[in-house]
């Protein structure tokens, strides 16, 4: 994929998180994950938090009992206004998950960045995207990282199979295990056009390993894969 291609790609996926701001609040306010819990259960009073592709601030939901420094960060400036009505007191900034360098503050020990990796196109971005949160991670700080398993999706893996053939044939433009599919409200009015990518597990580990990093936890569900992961002393 070419940078004009993934740039394109990047503006549908800014434009489509703020088209659908609000719908996306409404739904991200319901019980947080237990898997996010679960990460979260290990957060000491004291830990710098920072939440690449905060969204609305739901982890925060997690985290509320712990005395932290949280910081949240999202390229939607409506997610972004959203988050600071949802969790006042807690500080939000508009920043896009790869310029980060942006953002002088550094030393966390935890950076966390849910269901955000699989918006972001061409294995050059991801690994850039890993890069610069991991650059601003403590000694000891790990990154936490989750993204969509759609392979497991029995709604969207005969669409990635489709586009797998047709890219061997040379009539699909986007990269391998990528998509563009509408989201939807509750109601399934179409608000928007969103891209995916369908990570695999040997894809994950590969990235985590041209980043430098350590994976300590690499983990599936039906839903996602989960991984904790440490830079390499």
């Amino acid at each position: 994929m070419n940078i004009k291609e993934s740039q394109e790609l990047l503006q549908i996926v800014k434009r489509n998180y703020q088209e659908i701001a609000a719908s996306f609040d409404a739904t991200r306010k319901k019980e947080v994950w237990p898997e996010i819990r679960n990460l979260a259960a290990d957060t000491k009073d004291g830990y710098r938090i920072l939440d690449v592709g905060c969204g609305n601030g739901r982890l925060l939901e997690a985290l509320k009992e712990k005395n932290i420094y949280y910081l949240g960060v999202d390229s939607s400036a409506e997610l972004i206004k959203l988050a600071k009505q949802n969790y006042e007191g807690r500080q939000f900034l508009v920043e896009d998950i790869l310029n980060l360098n942006n953002i002088s503050e550094t030393n966390f020990d935890r950076v966390y960045c849910l269901a955000v990796l699989q918006h972001i196109p061409s294995r050059e971005l991801r690994l850039q995207a890993l890069q610069q949160m991991s650059a601003k991670l403590n000694e000891s700080g790990l990154l936490i990282i989750s993204v969509w398993n759609l392979w497991q999706s029995s709604k969207h893996r005969p669409l990635l199979l489709k586009n797998f053939w047709l890219k061997i044939l040379g009539k699909y433009k986007l990269d391998y295990n990528d998509l563009l599919f509408p989201w939807r409200d509750s109601s399934g009015k179409e608000l928007s056009e969103r891209y995916y990518h369908a990570f695999t597990k040997k894809e994950l580990k590969k990235l985590a390993r041209l980043a430098g990093l350590r994976i300590m936890r690499l983990d599936r569900d039906a839903y996602n894969f989960w991984l904790i992961l440490e830079n390499k002393k």
